[in-house]
């Protein structure tokens, strides 16, 4: 008899990107000041002392102690004031930013206002706004980042707080164990059968800070072949691949058997997180025209990308 025994093997990649988790500084008090409001430093904290803006003053306030992580990308900053008018007339105030000490400003046009005679917290800028520029981490940082104020009438001013929106450069990681399937020796129960399945062979684990996605594409068109006999031509779409359990987070996988081909496929998507898995099967298709006496290896690329 024919001896059929035969190995196969699956070589897999391990993908490493880098994605952006987005943070923030929280809400960071002023330590200095300079300019026309009276009682300027009363400004610093929330605590009911408060510095008083005339029609037509300008003020300037610094020294937020703001420091971003290297490479961290600005995505947005938030000026906030707690303030009331001071007067008969409801008051504005106006707000620009300077990310050179003062030499030159944002012109965005922001602003704050009409306010009452109660106390009210005001928010200019936002969490995806950059007041029209892009902005360096030490660009925000202290004897560069500035924050002017101009009132329209007069006003009491208890709090100018900063608060920046950035995303820190974090690695998104995908890994599978074993990186190396050994799909073992071929009898003839599996001739018979028409396939020899490994189940679970594989392991996929996912961090991202973001959704994401899996895709999975082979090397080649065909089985790389070793062996006495002409090459078969065994195609990639011999080696089949499924998920057979996965854990939380994973939000949509591919649970039926389908054929690995040269064109990516997305295999499964998932939110945020980490240490997210899918436990992975193998089934190798099995005939005597493709899959004649010797060795096989079939390599194929796993990618995790963001939708």
């Amino acid at each position: 008899m024919m001896n059929r025994t035969r190995q196969l093997l699956g070589l897999l990649l391990l993908f490493v990107g880098l994605a952006g988790l987005a943070q923030e500084t929280g809400w960071m008090d002023p330590s200095a000041d300079m300019g026309q409001f009276t009682n300027g430093p009363r400004a610093y904290h929330r605590d009911g002392r408060y510095a008083v803006a005339s029609h037509g003053q300008e003020h300037s306030y610094e020294g937020y102690g703001i420091s971003l992580p290297g490479g961290s990308e600005v995505v947005g900053i938030e000026v906030l004031f707690t303030a009331r008018k001071d007067g008969p007339t409801n008051s504005s105030l106006e707000v620009e930013l300077s990310w050179d000490g003062g030499v030159s400003w944002t012109a965005t046009g922001y602003g704050v206002g009409p306010m009452p005679a109660s106390w009210k917290n005001y928010v200019a800028g936002g969490s995806s706004d950059t007041w029209g520029r892009t902005w360096a981490p030490n660009e925000l940082g202290d004897g560069a980042f500035q924050v002017r104020i101009r009132a329209t009438h007069n006003s009491r001013l208890d709090w100018v707080a900063v608060r920046v929106h950035y995303r820190e450069e974090i690695a998104q990681t995908l890994i599978v164990t074993p990186p190396l399937v050994d799909l073992g020796a071929l009898t003839l129960a599996h001739y018979d059968a028409g396939y020899k399945e490994i189940s679970p062979a594989q392991r996929v684990t996912v961090s991202s800070p973001t959704a994401w996605s899996l895709v999975v594409a082979a090397d080649a068109a065909t089985w790389t072949y070793t062996g006495s006999e002409a090459p078969p031509g065994k195609p990639s779409s011999h080696l089949e691949w499924r998920v057979n359990a996965s854990g939380p987070g994973t939000t949509d996988s591919q649970t039926s058997y389908t054929g690995l081909t040269t064109a990516s496929h997305t295999v499964a998507r998932g939110a945020a997180g980490s240490g997210l898995w899918l436990e992975v099967s193998l089934r190798v298709r099995v005939d005597y025209d493709t899959t004649v006496p010797g060795t096989y290896e079939l390599r194929f690329t796993y990618t995790l990308t963001t939708p």
